[in-house]
């Protein structure tokens, strides 16, 4: 099952894929065409000369008439589109007549018209060609139509209705165990992809059983990380009310086994935290996340030991500590914290118990068996952000980020991402952080400086004064904007106020400062942050209320290490003895997946400032292609 997120572009290859098997049962019967032509036409599409099929289908439409011509247009409109030829196929399809077509030759018509559509990126236009009636048709060509009408609804981001396009699809299947299985795995990514839990009391009334089914059992599996402690009583709760429903067979017994690994921890842990200096307020974040996560599970005899030790402030003292560790017989360690004590644990030579470290090291580094990275890197914030913008299609924008380290590291991680995608940075901007007035920077970035110069300019010339309004750039799409949110409530207005005011503003998670007063100064700024942070209701939310009431003194400037401190609690049974994060799995601060290196990565939420306050956004593009069952072959004269 694929976890990542798949370019708009994909679309046509995946709709070219799916109608492989469209009209599998459905070309022209062997007795409306001539033998040797109906011969040609299905070896042609058998070597995948797609173009050359349909030509032999145009020319025996020129000869036909009524509905057998419908078909032959049909049948050389769909090998158009194979052969990526969608001008030519919209062509033929147009020469279509006849008001009273058969149910399957105009479904087959709106079929493709909704294919064609949909890989144009109009879905709302595609889905309005599938509204035909499903009962006439072929069990084949239901399945056909559900799945692409499930396809179109995860890319408006409409998870539910797309669930119930899977679930009665089940129906025209039949009694094949293989895609039946096959369907059941449609149906969990699309559950376990959304960046919330669905609400389950704001369903609408005619969803089947079947569908609630799914969508309840998904939720129950995202709070499975969150939550572990009541999962089985859930789960339990769930089977009670759906016994017959079709998760039961494969996908129920899967969420067990991989839940009792969730719950499965080393016997003694230890933790490298520094305890005082510069780092305690944000060691002291992590430590109770991790904690939290800790009493969430039910205390036994057979409960992990937990042992804290100080890390310091150097790359010595962060060895000495895991030493200390080591001698004690951890059998895990997690931290520690700062970059330089994490490069000191790199250092060594062999790690003989694994570490869990709470920062991330530069890519291309040599590293010891053992070691795996869990931070949150603003540089990893910033990429996701050139994946947002250019899956919006956006590809030319400029830059204002703060004088510095921290500005440099997130331009260079936005820009190389956002190249290798194929946008182009037309300029770039630093601004000195804190200022109060960002109008020089602003002004440059926007090239409205040159232009008051050329006014400047002009009137000297003639010798008068000019009515003269500066014009901004035109040529910009959109604003990347590093900044920490007391210099984005300043820069945001400033931006408006230079002709800015339509051009779309994206930024990471140092925009927001979780606690603070709605600010609608930040209106119109979109940004990546974790659930924890974003999420309103579920469970990432009773927690963050419940940390905050916990330690509020802390709670405001380091929210999200607690969360941090929580995913790597979590994160221990999945780690140790070498384990691998098989499948990504939804945490505080993100969907966790792991690279080969392992390094831990988060795949984040979105969201816009609306009346001053966060308002959760769609994922930046629909989850990957579901995967597609063989198509049948095309029958032979």
């Amino acid at each position: 099952m694929q976890d990542t997120l798949f370019p708009a572009a994909h679309i046509r290859c995946l709709m070219i894929t799916l109608l492989l098997g469209l009209l599998a049962g459905c070309a022209l019967a062997p007795s409306r065409l001539a033998p040797s032509s109906q011969n040609q036409a299905a070896q042609l599409e058998q070597q995948g000369q797609y173009a050359a099929a349909a030509q032999v289908y145009e020319h025996l439409a020129a000869a036909a008439h009524g509905e057998q011509r419908s078909e032959l247009l049909v049948n050389a409109a769909q090998d158009w589109w194979r052969a990526h030829d969608s001008a030519q196929t919209w062509s033929l399809l147009a020469q279509v007549q006849g008001q009273n077509l058969p149910p399957m030759l105009h479904a087959r018509i709106e079929y493709l018209k909704a294919s064609l559509d949909f890989a144009a990126q109009h879905p709302r236009i595609a889905l309005k060609h599938l509204a035909y009636p499903l009962a006439p048709l072929s069990d084949d060509f239901k399945a056909l139509t559900l799945l692409l009408r499930a396809q179109i609804h995860v890319t408006l981001d409409d998870s539910v209705a797309a669930v119930e396009d899977l679930s009665e699809r089940e129906a025209a299947l039949g009694n094949n165990p293989d895609a039946v299985r096959d369907n059941h795995q449609r149906i969990w990514m699309v559950i376990t992809q959304p960046h919330a839990p669905v609400d389950l009391a704001t369903l609408p009334a005619g969803i089947s059983a079947t569908a609630r089914g799914w969508l309840a059992l998904g939720n129950i599996a995202r709070n499975a990380w969150q939550q572990p402690q009541a999962f089985l009583q859930q789960l339990q709760a769930w089977q009670t009310r759906y016994p017959d429903h079709p998760a039961n067979t494969d996908i129920v017994p899967d969420l067990i086994a991989k839940q009792r690994e969730l719950v499965t921890y080393p016997a003694r842990i230890a933790v490298l935290l520094p305890v005082s200096g510069n780092y305690q307020a944000a060691a002291d974040a992590v430590r109770d996340g991790l904690f939290t996560a800790y009493y969430q599970l039910p205390q036994t005899s057979s409960s992990p030991s937990i042992t804290l030790y100080d890390s310091g402030g150097t790359a010595a003292e962060a060895q000495a500590a895991y030493q200390k560790a080591v001698s004690a017989g951890a059998d895990m360690v997690v931290g520690p914290l700062t970059k330089e004590a994490v490069s000191g644990i790199a250092s060594l030579s062999s790690l003989p118990v694994p570490v869990l470290a709470l920062n991330a090291l530069d890519s291309g580094r040599t590293l010891p068996t053992g070691l795996y990275q869990f931070g949150l890197p603003p540089e990893d914030e910033a990429a996701q952000v050139a994946d947002r913008v250019i899956a919006q299609g956006l590809k030319e924008g400029v830059a204002l980020v703060p004088d510095g380290d921290w500005g440099t590291r997130v331009l260079t991680a936005f820009s190389t991402r956002f190249s290798q995608l194929g946008g182009t940075l037309l300029g770039t901007q630093t601004y000195p952080p804190g200022a109060s007035d960002f109008s020089t920077s602003i002004t440059r970035l926007l090239n409205i400086d040159q232009s008051q110069y050329r006014e400047e300019q002009l009137a000297a010339l003639l010798d008068t004064h000019l009515q003269f309004e500066p014009r901004r750039r035109q040529d910009i799409q959109f604003i990347f904007l590093a900044a920490r949110t007391a210099d984005a409530k300043l820069i945001r207005p400033q931006l408006k106020f230079y002709h800015a005011i339509d051009v779309p503003v994206y930024a990471t998670s140092q925009v927001y400062r979780p606690g603070d007063a709605a600010d609608d100064d930040l209106d119109g700024i979109t940004f990546d942050d974790m659930p924890w942070t974003l999420e309103t209701s579920g469970a990432a939310a009773d927690t963050r209320g419940q940390v905050a009431k916990l330690w509020p003194g802390n709670f405001t400037d380091n929210s999200r290490l607690y969360a941090l401190g929580f995913d790597a609690w979590r994160l221990i049974p999945l780690l140790y003895q070498g384990r691998a994060i098989s499948t990504p799995v939804q945490g505080m601060t993100g969907l966790l997946s792991m690279d080969r290196n392992g390094r831990i990565h988060r795949q984040l939420d979105w969201a816009t400032f609306d009346n001053g306050t966060p308002r959760l956004l769609a994922p930046p593009a629909a989850p990957a292609p579901m995967p597609v069952v063989a198509a049948p072959p095309n029958p032979q004269p």
